[in-house]
């Protein structure tokens, strides 16, 4: 039976892959030789998730230079690499036997997983985005063989410019700077072993030439815990300052950051009420005057992103406010208004 899994089967042949859009070459499944192209092709549910990889793939590296090309190649032999390992009991690829219900399952949800990131491969207003990723499996050295999570996953995901505008270089190693923070240090690398994270960092916004905003993700879950963790935050490039929003650049006056707090709070009860959990509000101050706090798209008022557990229970989310920007006026700058809508 022919199954098209074009670019699987072209990566696991060590074959070269083209950086123009391809059509899916057939693979016939009377040669699959391991258990990861025998699942390809005995489940219907894996077969077109790989299927959509491979022209999403083809579709994601149309119209990159031969730079961004090889970025993206990396990546897909990287989450190859991964995605044989990440769904065994000991993070090492299947020589034999083969992929039960759950393994099927396991895979299934990576391709997915990888043809979403690669479909952030795309123009936004005249500007041309890719993703740049990482992927790692790790045996979890508390597995005894029968423990449910036997592998440590980790995928990162970041998002890079392709072009010769004159902001493109900064715009990119900003970016991967903030990659490295997401990755974190040597002292993690002990709990490397035994969680799972998927981190990203994906374009939110293009706004007119002047501004790019990212959304900024991150989930972690420790193995064995009730459940995982995750943030939600903003990184909003500035095009002309080459650089990062600063809070100076949009609020103004001694008194900005107390009067942000105090309209945020406002904001807080009223959209939330009796949800809310908080111990005070002195700490609100830090994150409302945080422009990763800031979500800038909103035309009727700024928009305070909060974390999982900091103004309400886990089990509500991770809680927005939204301040008016006729109740910020007095407080904003100048420029405020070339930075919200980019020129």
């Amino acid at each position: 039976m022919i199954r098209f899994v074009a670019l699987t089967t072209m990566f696991l042949a060590g074959l070269t892959v083209p950086s123009l859009p391809v059509m899916a070459a057939s693979f016939d499944c009377s040669k699959a030789g391991t258990p990861f192209e025998h699942a390809i092709c005995d489940s219907d549910e894996l077969s077109a998730a790989d299927e959509r990889l491979s022209r999403t793939y083809a579709t994601a590296a149309g119209g990159l230079s031969d730079a961004a090309s090889g970025d993206l190649r990396s990546g897909q032999r990287e989450w190859l690499t991964y995605a044989q390992r990440a769904c065994t009991m000991d993070a090492e690829p299947m020589t034999s036997g083969k992929y039960g219900e759950e393994g099927v399952s396991c895979l299934v949800d990576l391709f997915k997983s990888r043809a979403q990131v690669l479909e952030t491969s795309r123009m936004i207003q005249g500007l041309r985005f890719y993703p740049m990723s990482q992927y790692e499996a790790l045996p979890d050295p508390e597995n005894k063989g029968d423990a449910y999570w036997g592998v440590a996953e980790h995928e990162l995901s970041i998002v890079q410019l392709d072009g010769d505008e004159p902001f493109a270089a900064a715009f990119n190693a900003l970016v991967r700077a903030e990659r490295e923070t997401m990755q974190g240090g040597d002292e993690d690398v002990a709990s490397h072993a035994s969680s799972d994270t998927s981190n990203s960092i994906s374009v939110k916004e293009v706004a007119g030439t002047g501004r790019i905003t990212l959304d900024v993700s991150t989930y972690w879950y420790g193995h064995g815990a009730a459940h995982g963790n995750y943030t939600l935050s903003y990184l909003h490039f500035l095009t002309d300052e080459a650089r990062f929003l600063k809070a100076e650049d949009f609020f103004t006056g001694k008194k900005w950051k107390q009067a942000l707090s105090d309209l945020t709070i406002a904001a807080l009860e009223r959209e939330h009420g009796e949800n809310l959990m908080m111990d005070g509000t002195e700490y609100i101050e830090d994150t409302v005057a945080d422009p990763t706090s800031w979500d800038l798209s909103n035309p009727y008022g700024l928009v305070i992103q909060f974390q999982p557990y900091q103004v309400a229970a886990y089990a509500y989310g991770a809680p927005t406010a939204t301040v008016s920007w006729d109740d910020l006026e007095p407080y904003l700058t100048e420029g405020s208004n070339s930075i919200r809508f980019g020129f």
